[in-house]
């Protein structure tokens, strides 16, 4: 019996089937966001971005510690809602005169109860740690460059062992107010 011939398969070329200009873009873009720092994961075929993330020192210092990373997310969510970047709430035609919160002044009902969260937040933890979590969520204040600075500018510390020790403990300590913010809300409310 005759082995049946197959065919070789042609191998893909880069840019077959993609349009070589789209290609050329891609791999532009790309190396544009990585010389500012940003790692990119491309399709190598078809350049195509896939992700894409900037190396900060919560991602250095809280490798391996799933809760510290979850809470210092948690507060960078409660700042963005508090300051109305998150959602739509802020729209014009979402916020009416029926809705809670302060519709003619574009503050919705959201942007409110995080307000009083990080306010219990901030009333739970020291003030130096406060500041430096605060400062470190800043855009672009938590790059591998620059965080240093921003733990002595906030703590006084310049040992370098100590200031990712500080950034460690301040978001353990964040871990804890994120667990019991329901109690330390209540608690904020009634001493107001």
């Amino acid at each position: 019996m005759a082995k049946r011939q197959t065919k070789a398969s042609k191998p893909r070329v880069i840019g077959e089937g993609e349009d070589r200009e789209t290609i050329a873009v891609r791999r532009a873009e790309r190396r544009e966001m990585e010389s500012r720092g940003i790692t990119v994961n491309a399709d190598p075929r078809t350049e195509e971005i896939l992700g894409a993330w900037r190396a900060d020192c919560f991602n250095l210092l809280l490798r391996g510690r799933p809760a510290e990373t979850g809470a210092v997310q948690w507060l960078e969510e409660l700042i963005r809602t508090a300051q109305g970047e998150n959602g739509g709430e802020r729209r014009p035609d979402f916020i009416r005169g029926s809705c809670e919160g302060a519709p003619g002044q574009n503050v919705s009902q959201a942007m409110i109860e995080a307000d009083r969260t990080l306010c219990a937040v901030e009333s739970s933890l020291p003030p130096a740690t406060v500041r430096m979590l605060f400062d470190l969520l800043k855009p672009d204040a938590a790059l591998l460059t620059r965080w240093r600075d921003v733990v002595r500018r906030a703590t006084g510390e310049t040992d370098k062992q100590a200031q990712g020790a500080a950034v460690r403990a301040a978001c353990t300590a964040l871990v804890w107010v994120r667990d019991n913010i329901g109690r330390l809300r209540r608690e904020t409310r009634i001493a107001a």
